[in-house]
């Protein structure tokens, strides 16, 4: 081998070696800039098979300039594909692509020749995720601004998208979606999407310190198994809510548990309409269903501020979730303390001027976040300083207090019963 060949191949393998490297699916440069990738992609809800099939056609343009010059070549591209994707196939014109998976999560897949300067490469990646045949929660997992995304729906599903700068066409028996190339995907767009069709019902019942509850779980048909754990938690849940606040189970009504998709609750997790019952989002966990479930006694103390109501559900959650899964139970609490501490330079406000909108969007969820975390945050403290036997004073001092409970009756009630230095309470409410 001549010393002109041994410099080529040198060069090339380390044109190679950079181009593992760097070459990742999210690079988006300008033309005649290094590497260009046009991604289209197709998301395609198969109802009947319980799948979403993902197809994404991506074109790989070799404009770096260095390669013309060393005469070196891009022979592989990084991409990201969701930790769920199932059956992923890759393949050109001709042949199958062989691909791997890397310790940091990326795929790397081989093309099947060198793209040198100047040169492009097409291939195919084909996978399926999973759902339920009447509920789909999925992501449209892009990156990039050369990316276009198609999602095509069956007829009859009522389907939500976490970003909506999209257009939708009406089809005789589908809804299709589709972001035009030129917009930004910097994070993955969450799909809702639910088949509208008659409730089934699961009944039970409570077994209470004062009176038995009925429990009646309303769900879609095919989803037995999420009616099935959500009446084990709710029975499960009542009766820890009564020992933990201290008296029984307040209303003098049955409880309803709707399953509901995100236009029905609002966007929010659940929502508990009192004597109507909850309402509960399909993909919520079981920590979301004690919050509900914990309104009911909320709402007997006749809370005034919306701090109370929401820091107290969220803290009775924590009680709760930490008897019934002690690791979720920390594992939340922790969750919501960091979020609250990294969040509050740039979201903070007094809780005695928080209030919520009637429905979540990408607006107003980070605020609406940062309050509930700062509410937990407060009620938390309170609870680790003044211990649970006082803590039940307080809510039994809250039950024969004449008329709604406002700040100011709050940090009487508080002081009377604590006996611990709790001025921090005031930072919360007014700074």
């Amino acid at each position: 081998m001549g010393d002109s060949e041994k410099r080529q191949l040198s060069a090339s393998a380390g044109i190679i070696l950079i181009i593992l490297l760097l070459c990742t699916a999210h690079i988006a440069l300008a033309d005649g800039e290094e590497v260009i990738t046009d991604i289209n992609s197709t998301y395609t809800l198969v109802p009947e098979d319980g799948i979403v099939k993902v197809s994404k056609e991506i074109t790989f343009y070799n404009n770096d300039s260095k390669t013309r010059y060393w005469r070196g070549y891009y022979s592989s591209f990084n991409h990201y594909l969701p930790d769920n994707a199932l059956k992923i196939k890759a393949f050109d014109n001709e042949m199958p692509v062989v691909f791997s998976r890397t310790s940091e999560g990326y795929h790397v897949f081989h093309f099947n020749r060198k793209v040198w300067y100047d040169e492009s490469y097409t291939f195919r990646i084909d996978y399926e995720l999973e759902t339920n045949k009447n509920t789909a929660v999925f992501s449209l997992s892009e990156y990039g601004q050369r990316t276009e995304v198609i999602l095509e729906v069956p007829a009859g599903f009522d389907t939500y998208l976490s970003r909506d700068d999209y257009e939708v066409e009406e089809r005789m028996h589908s809804s299709v979606y589709k972001f035009e190339k030129g917009q930004r995907w910097d994070r993955s767009c969450v799909v809702n999407s639910v088949k509208v069709s008659p409730r089934l019902t699961l009944k039970n019942t409570a077994i209470l310190s004062e009176r038995d509850v009925d429990v009646e779980i309303r769900y879609w048909e095919g989803e037995e198994a999420w009616a099935q754990g959500v009446m084990q938690t709710t029975l499960e849940s009542l009766v820890l809510l009564e020992a933990k606040w201290g008296f029984a189970y307040p209303p003098g009504y049955n409880i309803t548990i709707t399953q509901a998709n995100i236009t029905e609750t609002g966007g929010y997790g659940g929502y508990n309409q009192g004597s109507s019952g909850i309402w509960l989002l399909y993909t919520s966990n079981p920590g979301i269903l004690i919050h509900e479930l914990a309104h009911y006694w909320t709402r007997a103390c006749d809370f005034d501020q919306l701090w109370m109501e929401e820091g107290y559900a969220d803290l009775y959650t924590y009680l709760v979730l930490k008897e019934m899964e002690p690791e979720d139970g920390i594992s939340r609490r922790d969750r919501f303390l960091g979020k609250y501490d990294t969040m509050k330079k740039e979201y903070d406000f007094p809780l005695s001027d928080w209030s919520t909108p009637a429905s979540l969007d990408n607006f107003n969820e980070k605020q609406v976040d940062f309050g509930y975390k700062k509410a937990f945050t407060l009620t938390y403290t309170v609870y680790e300083t003044i211990g649970m036997e006082q803590l039940q004073e307080m809510n039994r001092q809250f039950l024969i207090h004449p008329g709604n409970i406002d700040n100011v009756d709050y940090l009487m009630i508080a002081n009377s019963v604590s006996g611990h230095d709790i001025s921090f309470i005031e930072m919360y409410l007014y700074t």
